[in-house]
């Protein structure tokens, strides 16, 4: 019987795993978030009534790149200058922010071992961000030969863009790049652990093309498909700026998609859906393999997405926006069974804005793990213990170095580098279609606002690229130095 007690003591008192689950382009598709009524998640659903789901989380830069630098380094876009694409090898030469500083890195100095498969970073080399790294396998997935495309073509126009397309392919789960991440996180889940682990998941889909097998389009008939609800004039009350900043002329928009009677419309949704069906399985498949596993009563597991994803709305099919779409992000923690109810009651929600950001901070502290002091995010424990703690007043995203997005329980507020303003009211328009911001009513509430935007902002960092999706981002790229 001591020997137990011993054992258990001794348990108690290890440090406990981490399961990191990131998932590309997931907005509020998913059953527990009520984003649409025919999302299939029952996997992410089941973890969340295990733990925390945070409604009111937000992305620090709505594309890959900016948004994972910042939730991996524990440093907003305007302070590392990550505002845009990374490449090349500035970031795994900056050792002020990101090389040897990532989550990763610190829980490698406190005696972890760091694993990884499938997209985690984004601009820095995961081989180099972790002791142990899988591969991407065929990144974005097996595409049809020579080029084809099942849907839509892209328009030839001097900008930039990703391979945005939707249909059934290939005809197998197992040539699918996510599945095999799944299966090499299911294969070192099976097996034991001397030290602690930090294991990050990557998973790819529903990031473009919308490509999965037949079976997944065939849980939503094509006849069925409900659409999100849209405005042909959603963009006549916001600035100039905004129009020009937002616009991306290489991405489907609603005059494509809703041509035919919405046939487009419809095979768009249908086959987001079917990739969130089809990514939730494998996230499925890596909770069974925890579960059954030795591991599955001391292990920490944090699942989210880098940014979200618009469907129509906002007149595109795409992220790169400072609108709730593009911003918001299913986050759910779940501590470890072993630390008990120290870290909040299974089920929760919370509705305070919360950030990507806080991740870093939290996951030290949900560890047991000395705080980081360059971290700019907040432990979000105090939340998991009550949801209706004191908490900050909004959440920062940035898109382009000098235009911000603030995102309050209530409120979104957009800032404009030339000082132009959007202002939204999720009480009555959780669409954002009604911009407010020129009502006098609203004049102090904006005041509030305005003094949360960042006073300093770094210039572009040399890990930028100029890859501009459109006019307006040519020109402000080139002012800002950048090549």
């Amino acid at each position: 019987m001591l020997a137990l007690c011993l054992t258990a003591a001794a348990h108690s008192l290890a440090k406990p795993n981490v399961l990191f689950i990131a998932i590309d382009d997931l907005n509020d598709w998913v059953g527990c978030l009520d984003g649409h009524p025919q999302a299939r998640t029952p996997n992410i659903d089941r973890l969340a009534k295990r733990g925390t789901l945070f409604v009111n989380a937000h992305c620090q830069g709505p594309i890959c790149g900016p948004s994972r630098a910042s939730l991996l380094s524990g440093y907003y876009p305007h302070v590392t200058g990550v505002y845009q694409q990374p490449a090349g090898k500035a970031m795994e030469q900056d050792k002020t922010f990101f090389h040897g500083q990532m989550v990763s890195h610190c829980f490698a100095d406190h005696g972890y071992r760091t694993l990884a498969v499938g997209k985690i970073t984004h601009g820095y080399p995961a081989k180099l961000a972790f002791d142990s790294y899988g591969s991407k396998f065929d990144g974005s997935g097996p595409k049809p030969s020579g080029g084809r495309r099942f849907n839509y073509h892209l328009p030839d126009v001097p900008w930039t863009g990703t391979q945005t397309d939707w249909g059934a392919f290939p005809e197998k789960d197992d040539d699918m790049s996510d599945h095999k991440s799944a299966d090499w996180a299911v294969e070192r889940l099976a097996g034991e652990s001397k030290e602690p682990f930090f294991l990050a998941v990557g998973f790819i889909r529903p990031h473009v093309p919308f490509y999965v097998p037949q079976k997944w389009f065939d849980l939503f008939p094509l006849d069925d498909v409900m659409l999100p609800p849209v405005r042909n004039d959603d963009l006549l009350d916001v600035p100039e700026i905004s129009r020009r900043i937002h616009e991306l002329p290489k991405y489907p928009r609603l005059a494509f998609l809703q041509t035919n009677d919405n046939e487009q419309f419809r095979k768009c949704v249908q086959a987001y859906l079917a990739c969130v069906a089809f990514v939730d399985h494998q996230v499925g498949r890596v909770l069974d393999a925890l579960d059954k596993g030795p591991h599955g009563g001391d292990t920490v597991v944090v699942l989210f997405s880098d940014h979200g994803y618009h469907l129509g709305e906002k007149d595109r099919v795409s992220k790169h926006s400072l609108w709730e779409e593009s911003a918001r992000v299913p986050l759910v923690i779940v501590p470890a069974k072993s630390q008990g109810k120290q870290f909040g009651k299974a089920g929760q929600l919370c509705s305070k804005p919360v950030g990507l950001i806080d991740l870093y901070p939290t996951m030290l502290e949900i560890c047991g793990l000395p705080a980081k002091k360059s971290n700019q995010g907040e432990s979000l424990v105090p939340l998991l213990r009550n949801p209706l703690a004191d908490w900050r007043f909004a959440t920062l995203t940035t898109y382009a170095r000098g235009n911000h997005s603030l995102r309050s329980e209530r409120h979104r507020y957009l800032r404009f580098e030339d000082g132009s303003e959007e202002f939204y009211d999720h009480a009555d328009d959780p669409n954002e279609w009604i911009n407010l911001a020129a009502r006098p009513e609203y004049a102090k509430l904006l005041k509030q606002f305005r003094r949360e935007l960042p006073t300093e902002e770094a210039p572009y960092h040399p890990s930028v690229r100029s890859g501009a999706v459109n006019a307006w981002f040519e020109e402000h790229l080139r002012r800002h130095g950048v090549k």
